[in-house]
């Protein structure tokens, strides 16, 4: 089993797709029960991004998308520190 199967397996609920975005900034991004990963990424940011969503699933449920309002910025920042956190629980390693 790979690394992001592992991820998927601890949420069946969501389909994870594989995206192609010539854009440097651009990771993925969760709407609804889909997870788009930038697959132009390196594929440890395939892992960080899909633990990164799986975050905003478990814990959001509103609107994300104004990347300049203050409660998207206060979201994103708290998702980026646990899906670390779930990162190192999973595998156990720092990248």
């Amino acid at each position: 089993m790979s690394d992001l199967e592992r991820i998927e397996d601890q949420h069946p609920e969501l389909t994870f797709w594989g995206i192609e975005v010539k854009n440097p900034k651009y990771h993925g991004h969760i709407e609804g029960n889909n997870v788009y990963i930038n697959i132009l990424q390196p594929d440890i940011d395939w892992l960080k991004t899909a633990l990164h969503e799986t975050v905003h699933y478990d814990f959001d449920s509103s609107n994300l998308s104004n990347q300049e309002d203050r409660k998207t910025m206060v979201a994103e920042g708290w998702a980026r520190k646990e899906s670390e956190r779930r990162y190192m629980e999973l595998f156990g390693k720092a990248n």
